[in-house]
């Protein structure tokens, strides 16, 4: 019986060109209906004439169209410490913040817990990920910029001022309180209007598989005082004359890589 079986087999693949393995309604020329079990290698690419290519290691196999499937090698980006990038996205926020006086100019420490008695966040930078690996190799990849600017309160007469702030990246994860990843302080002087742009570049190393928010947030430091005051703005005009609401803006972006 064994016999008659394999013959029946090799009758119907001559007579329908398509074999199929636990099932009598095979829909391409092999139609395996359960589990498969390949002890060595897969080739492709073969001709009637030439075996196909199995392939070398490091490879994986790409599905590219009805017949061009075959074996690809893909670079993995010098320096990530073979990660891919699992998540890319920037955020932007048009509204800023803005401070009349000043503020504390100790230093800061991190990991140390937001509070908004000493920092305010940027309403529109917040951004999310998850990290799924848990082999703690994932790093996350943060740039921030926005634009500060200073301007005259009403009734003061002064030419040139300065004002000094520090923003920071805070991070929270699986629904924890916020704490401090990153910090840089900086001063912007000049005429009343005087403006610079603000960047601050992060990476987070050695994530642990988790739901992580990140949110960029900012201080006043020395402002001046009495006659010599500054309004400090942060991703916001204080002073139209010379700078707008679109070439103020913040932008957070954020790139999330893991293990491939």
């Amino acid at each position: 019986m064994k016999n008659i079986y394999i013959i029946g087999v090799f009758f119907a693949a001559i007579c329908n060109a398509q074999v199929g393995i636990n099932t009598n309604t095979p829909a391409k020329t092999l139609d395996v209906n359960g589990a498969l079990n390949i002890r060595k290698e897969i080739r492709t690419g073969g001709t009637p004439n030439t075996t196909g290519a199995e392939g070398t290691s490091g490879q994986i196999f790409s599905v590219e169209g009805p017949t061009s499937d075959t074996w690809k090698t893909f670079q993995i980006a010098n320096g990530t410490g073979s990660l891919s990038l699992y998540y890319l996205n920037t955020v932007k926020d048009n509204v800023g913040i803005q401070f009349t006086e000043s503020g504390s100019t100790g230093i800061y420490t991190m990991d140390f817990p937001y509070s908004s008695a000493n920092w305010t966040y940027i309403p529109g930078i917040t951004d999310s990920f998850v990290v799924t690996r848990t082999d703690n190799k994932s790093k996350a990849i943060l740039s921030f910029q926005t634009t500060v600017q200073i301007a005259k309160p009403a009734g003061l007469s002064w030419t040139s001022g300065s004002a000094s702030y520090a923003c920071g990246i805070f991070v929270e994860k699986d629904g924890a309180q916020g704490v401090l990843k990153a910090v840089r302080n900086d001063v912007v002087r000049g005429i009343p209007g005087s403006y610079r742009v603000y960047n601050l570049n992060v990476t987070l190393d050695a994530l642990a598989a988790g739901s992580y928010v990140v949110k960029a947030a900012c201080t006043n430091r020395n402002l001046g005082s009495g006659s010599s005051l500054s309004t400090l703005g942060i991703g916001r005009p204080v002073d139209t004359s010379n700078l707008n609401n679109a070439m103020s803006q913040s932008t957070l972006t954020t790139s999330m890589l893991q293990t491939y």
